[in-house]
């Protein structure tokens, strides 16, 4: 009886502890980490570029392309990882390579209004190209930023809500 009574006192003890003050009960596991807000996005960019137009990755996301065409011209301006801020690169055009009903062509779009030998926005005035991107062309394009080289690749989706060519 005296070491049931001696056992009872030294769970008794140890379970008030020396004084401190008992932690609430949250009710989750302990080894459970518990974060507040919303879980962090894995695509911190937004769906569309500054000007609306389409988003195209370079890089695991380390710059970003926006594309932008109407009926008569394509637009491709180059923008940092998070597809905000315009980036200037040392090129004179970049170079689109579209494959369209079986039909592959490259198209070179040059650089709009460069600046010291840079340029972030590089244009074409080709209605070839920009109906091809209206019927969904499909393609890659490759550019160089500060000496290393990227792909972006080029595939329109008409099904997007809130989109239209005019």
């Amino acid at each position: 009886m005296k070491f049931a009574w001696s056992l009872t006192a030294l769970a008794c003890l140890f379970s008030v502890g020396c004084g401190a003050k008992p932690a609430e009960d949250s009710g989750a596991d302990p080894d459970t980490v518990v974060m507040e807000g919303a879980p962090p996005d894995s695509h911190a960019h937004p769906e569309h570029g500054p000007n609306g137009g389409e988003l195209i990755e370079l890089g695991k996301e380390a710059f970003h392309l926006e594309m932008l065409h109407d009926d008569q011209s394509v637009t491709l301006n180059v923008l940092d990882g998070a597809a905000s801020e315009t980036v200037a690169i040392d090129a004179a055009e970049l170079s689109v390579s579209l494959k369209h009903d079986d039909e592959v062509k490259t198209f070179a779009l040059p650089a709009s209004s460069p600046t010291d030998g840079k340029a972030s926005s590089f244009t074409i005035s080709d209605a070839e190209m920009a109906g091809w991107m209206k019927e969904g062309a499909e393609g890659a394009v490759t550019l160089q930023i500060d000496g290393k080289s990227y792909t972006g690749k080029i595939s329109h989706d008409h099904d997007h809500e809130g989109h239209d060519h005019d």
